[in-house]
């Protein structure tokens, strides 16, 4: 296996190959680092260098990531959805959550752009953003479970707000992604 020479640091001789243990107390940071690098299987370094990569390019560094000042991505899609969950709460469950879905209003987009909503980064979300965090939260199963003929719709409020109708059905045939409350204005 090729081994790799770590970068030189104080307590590093220069160009020396690491082949350093596991354990905790064994030499410097990057000594490990390396040597867990070694121990990984060609996939892994693989998926753990895209990872490094995208660390650049955000603009993250080790001490970020080790402080959590970077665990959660305050402009995602799941930030968004959870700033949804945090404004109107008795309307949307946070990612993740185990509760069940109920069936939203159609045009309950523009109602949340119209009253707006703060992101994890402090800013307002565009309507874009509230779009994509809506359509984010009426897909899936538990979502789609919820769409039966005849439930009632509900509000930001969490009140009721009209029905499904049959058409707008889970299961019901020739269903259009147009049909969703998120692409009714």
């Amino acid at each position: 296996m090729k081994m790799l020479t770590a970068p030189p640091l104080a307590d590093d001789a220069l160009s020396t190959p690491v082949t350093g243990s596991l354990e905790q107390g064994a030499g410097s940071l990057t000594a490990r680092m390396c040597a867990l690098w070694n121990h990984c299987t060609p996939d892994r370094q693989r998926t753990l260098f895209e990872a490094c990569e995208w660390m650049i390019a955000e603009g993250e560094t080790i001490g970020s990531l080790l402080a959590g000042s970077s665990a959660r991505n305050p402009t995602g899609l799941h930030a968004d959805r959870r700033a949804l969950a945090r404004a109107f709460p008795a309307c949307f469950n946070r990612p993740k959550s185990k509760a069940p879905k109920r069936p939203l209003k159609v045009g309950i987009v523009a109602d949340a752009v119209a009253r707006g909503v703060t992101g994890e980064d402090g800013r307002p979300l565009t309507a874009k953003r509230i779009e994509r965090a809506v359509a984010d939260y009426c897909t899936g199963t538990k979502y789609e479970a919820a769409l039966i003929a005849g439930a009632v719709r509900i509000d930001l409020d969490g009140d009721p707000a009209g029905t499904v109708l049959p058409a707008h059905a889970a299961h019901a045939p020739g269903r259009a992604k147009t049909d969703a409350p998120e692409a009714a204005a």
